[in-house]
C-alpha cells in the first residue's frame, strides 16, 4: 500500500485514511465530518491548482480545502 495525501490521489479512486498531519484543532473539525483514520474515502474530483478537493465519505460528499486536503494521508 502506497501513502499519499489526499490532494494527490487521483479522481475517482478509493483510499483509506491513514493519518491527520496537523493539530487537534483540525482533527477534531474532521472528526466532526466523519473523517477519521481507518475511513475509506472517494476523491471525486479537484478543483485546478489549489481548488478544492470533493470527497465521499459514506453516504456524506465533501469538499475540503487544499490546505487540509494535503495534511490527510490516505493509503491507496
Amino acid at each position: 500500500m502506497k501513502k499519499i495525501s489526499l490532494a494527490c490521489l487521483k479522481a475517482g479512486h478509493k483510499g483509506k485514511i491513514s493519518e491527520v498531519s496537523g493539530g487537534r484543532g483540525i482533527v477534531n473539525k474532521l472528526m466532526n465530518m466523519g473523517l477519521y483514520k481507518g475511513k475509506e474515502v472517494i476523491k471525486i474530483s479537484h478543483m485546478g491548482l489549489k481548488g478544492p478537493v470533493v470527497i465521499k465519505a459514506g453516504r456524506s460528499i465533501l469538499a475540503l480545502g487544499h490546505g487540509i486536503a494535503v495534511k490527510i494521508i490516505v493509503e491507496e
